[in-house]
């Protein structure tokens, strides 16, 4: 067995390294917007190596680069133009990318510069400067540059490898971040599309209507077709909204997929750190072993649970194209309870009565998670403040009922009927398309199951769905 000594400003130094690279695991997992990530990552790299300046450039095509945060911060007002540059004219930055290694310059008075590196050194006063490529999947995604200002300092070769190993692991979230803000982006353009489309197809139906309350004096024939015209076009509206619906929801089951995989890998990257840092904190005896044992346990708690939310998205966003594969229904509530359980803490109680074994149907694992997270998230937006949620499951029989019971505010009875009709809904603009028991109603049919409702003002609701069981194990 090799020791390895340390001495004390060794040992404090690696500390602190480990206690960077953790906060900046911390920040990074805290969040999916990209301005917060990218600005966590440029402080973080700046206090790792304790150095004053810090700027994030993404490589926007081969040519582009995008200024994405710096340390100290942008202005918030700065103009997005004034954070765009050509490649071709920061050639220290497209020799680190072209050849996905650290650049050092250690005094950049003794150092040829471009007219815009000149520029940007002499804005930040920057001396001894470190361009750190971004490298994912052995593709450079972008750069960090980090500089002392005003004086130099030689970087060791202990710190550009720490520096340009750290950078890599952060190129993950990075991809996930942009990942998601793309998500956002596609999700507002195509919900305007939807609503421009709607507008055009009403416009023109108004008009054909008004065309043909003049042409119907005329002639009976044209007010006849008229009216099969009228219907031809409202069924073509409908299919549109539904088709544009289907593309949406198939576009987030891809993308949730890719963000669950891509999350796996900044996790192995922080499990890697708390590893470290519990053997660290056993071989050296560490006076606050007691405190520091607690503080890792809530680490290994949360790096568990972010794991389990990474399985439940995978088997969310599992792409099927049959119905028959074999569906553990307690582990699919489970599952979407799990996803939920973030609206659900400190409010609202969910009480869980299953059956014996585990029940086990014929289907789509992928759709079912839909129609039980619609089901249980109906019931959750209904309770208003505290409340219960009841989730039993038992057989008659050929069949498994499941059962989903609330205390929240209820139905009327005059809608009651109506609550699985397409783009129904008594939520508010923007809460609610009125989709959701539409899609469910349907899934349950294609399942050979059935649906049911009861529910009374003010009292609550009754969710029962039935589907034919395949075994019991």
């Amino acid at each position: 067995m090799v020791k390895v000594s340390f001495d004390k400003y060794s040992k404090k130094r690696l500390r602190r390294e480990l206690n960077t690279i953790i906060q900046i695991g911390y920040g990074i997992i805290s969040t999916l917007d990209y301005d917060k990530v990218l600005q966590t990552i440029s402080n973080g790299m700046a206090d790792l190596l304790k150095i004053e300046s810090s700027a994030i450039y993404i490589l926007e095509d081969e040519q582009e680069i995008w200024l994405g945060a710096t340390t100290p911060p942008l202005d918030p007002n700065m103009p997005e133009g004034l954070r765009r540059a050509n490649l071709n004219d920061h050639p220290h930055i497209k020799l680190a990318i072209l050849q996905q290694k650290p650049v050092v310059l250690e005094d950049s008075k003794n150092v040829e510069l471009s007219d815009a590196e000149q520029m940007v050194v002499k804005l930040r006063k920057l001396r001894s400067i470190i361009y750190l490529p971004f490298i994912q999947t052995d593709k450079a995604i972008g750069l960090l540059i980090l500089g002392t200002c005003k004086h130099t300092r030689k970087f060791n070769q202990h710190e550009v490898v720490l520096a340009q190993t750290v950078a890599n692991q952060l190129a993950v979230a990075i991809q996930n971040a942009r990942l998601h803000r793309d998500l956002i982006s596609y999700k507002e353009n195509l919900e305007q599309l939807v609503l421009e489309r709607t507008y055009e197809l009403e416009a023109a139906n108004e008009e054909l209507k008004s065309m043909n309350e003049e042409l119907s004096l005329k002639n009976s024939l044209i007010l006849k077709q008229k009216e099969e015209l009228e219907t031809t076009l409202q069924n073509l509206k409908t299919m549109q909204l539904k088709l544009i619906e289907t593309e949406k929801m198939a576009s987030l089951g891809v993308l949730t997929a890719g963000v669950a995989h891509e999350i796996n890998n900044p996790l192995n990257f922080i499990m890697g750190a708390y590893i470290g840092l519990k053997n660290l904190i056993l071989h050296e005896g560490n006076e606050h072993f007691k405190e520091a044992s607690l503080l890792l346990t809530s680490m290994k708690q949360g790096i568990d649970r972010v794991v389990s939310i990474v399985r439940g998205l995978n088997q969310f966003s599992k792409d099927s194209r049959t119905n028959n594969e074999d569906c553990d229904v307690h582990a699919i509530i489970d599952n979407c309870l799990l996803m939920l359980q973030n609206q659900c803490r400190d409010r609202i109680s969910v009480v869980k009565k299953y059956a014996e074994g585990n029940i086990v149907v014929k289907g789509n694992t992928g759709k079912l998670h839909q129609v039980f997270t619609n089901i249980i998230l109906n019931s959750i937006q209904a309770i208003e403040n505290q409340g219960e949620i009841i989730i039993k499951t038992e057989f008659d029989g050929k069949n498994v009922i499941v059962s989903v019971q609330d205390n929240g505010c209820g139905i009327e009875s005059s809608i009651l009927p109506r609550i699985t009709e397409p783009f129904f809904t008594t939520k508010e603009v923007q809460k609610g398309t009125g989709l959701g028991l539409s899609i469910t109603y349907k899934i349950v049919q294609e399942h050979n199951g059935s649906l049911a409702f009861e529910s009374e003002v003010n009292v609550g609701t009754k969710v029962t769905v039935s589907l034919p069981i395949s075994k019991i194990v």
